[in-house]
């Protein structure tokens, strides 16, 4: 396999159909490894993203989201055609994210401060109108990075996929192998300690 090179300024691969993603998929289990690359250029900002949200570290983020990529290309032989490939790299990350994650020392917590416009971190607020809005709503986002990432890793994969990725609880329950009972449930406990450390439910929920 070429090695997969991987930038946070993603580019734009456009938004081939399923059918297309299908062909690519199929050639790669032919062993195209020009056809995988065309997949990670579809995939690799939403992949980037979700690392990024998950793990608070821009270093860390690339390097989880360049090993996700690896691991499909190895792994890209046993997907089934059948089913999305959404669900199967959204699994594989998230995976890598929550192992990551429990690999950290007790207590350990890494913050992430991104003044950049189009920042991952900033999908729950408007856009400022001026200096003092602007100071108001990063303080904000410094809040949600903080309560965010102070939630347990199940529940913080289950709202990244349902208020970032825009999944239904559908396909979350197949992403992370539980029940939709058990997706709600996180769902709901995770929001309620947004609730309680933010003072009011973000307004995408």
């Amino acid at each position: 396999m070429n090695r997969v090179l991987y930038s946070s300024q993603a580019t734009n691969a456009g938004a081939p159909d399923w059918t297309q993603e299908g062909a690519w998929i199929l050639a790669c289990q032919r062993g195209d490894s020009v056809a995988f690359n065309r997949l990670v250029l579809k995939w690799e900002k939403p992949i980037y993203n979700l690392t990024l949200r998950m793990l608070q570290d821009r270093e860390e983020a690339a390097e989880a989201a360049q090993e996700v990529f690896c691991s499909a290309f190895k792994s890209i032989g046993g997907f089934r055609r059948d089913a999305k490939f959404s669900t199967w790299i959204y699994r594989i990350a998230v995976n890598h994210c929550i192992t990551r994650l429990r690999r950290r020392p007790p207590g350990a917590h890494l913050s992430l401060d991104d003044q950049s416009p189009d920042s991952p971190l900033r999908g729950w607020e408007p856009r400022a109108e001026s200096h003092e809005e602007e100071f108001m709503l990063e303080e904000r986002r410094r809040r949600v990075r903080l309560a965010i990432g102070s939630l347990p890793d199940d529940q913080r994969a289950v709202l990244e996929l349902k208020f970032f990725q825009d999944l239904t609880f559908e396909e979350i329950a197949g992403i992370v192998q539980a029940p939709l009972s058990t997706i709600k449930s996180r769902l709901y406990a995770g929001l309620a300690v947004l609730k309680s450390r933010l003072g009011k439910i973000p307004s995408k929920v």
